[in-house]
């Protein structure tokens, strides 16, 4: 299991279609699927998620974002999520270092075999 978050800065609000704020999204994924088994967005005037932020930071962002808010008609799913991360943060963590080392070690078998081609290629020239 292990979490990823998308922070991207856009026009999400359709009543004011020219104002520009951040959508905040983290999802947590079983290993090997495609769809999170847990997911919440929640839209902000600048990030409030940072690649490097541990389960826990999430979670204190998500907490004090609600705290902001007067109302919200996600709040049972973002204070689940908040809750979520808190209980499983060093699987999470765990799961996302070896997410990306994974990442990684795809990323290099590919340039490894880019490197075999283009020597080949070389080589006949």
């Amino acid at each position: 299991m292990y979490y990823r978050i998308s922070v991207r800065e856009g026009n999400f609000n359709l009543m004011d279609p020219s104002e520009v704020s951040w959508s905040n999204w983290i999802g947590v994924f079983d290993r090997g699927k495609e769809m999170p088994i847990k997911a919440v967005s929640v839209t902000a005037d600048s990030p409030i998620f940072f690649d490097e932020d541990t389960p826990e930071d999430i979670a204190n962002a998500l907490e004090k974002w609600l705290k902001g808010m007067v109302y919200t008609s996600d709040e049972g799913k973002i204070k689940d999520m908040i809750q979520y991360l808190r209980e499983h943060s060093k699987e999470l963590l765990k799961g996302r270092l070896d997410w990306r080392i994974a990442l990684i070690e795809e990323k290099i078998k590919r340039l490894g075999e880019d490197k075999e081609r283009l020597l080949k290629e070389r080589d006949r020239v």
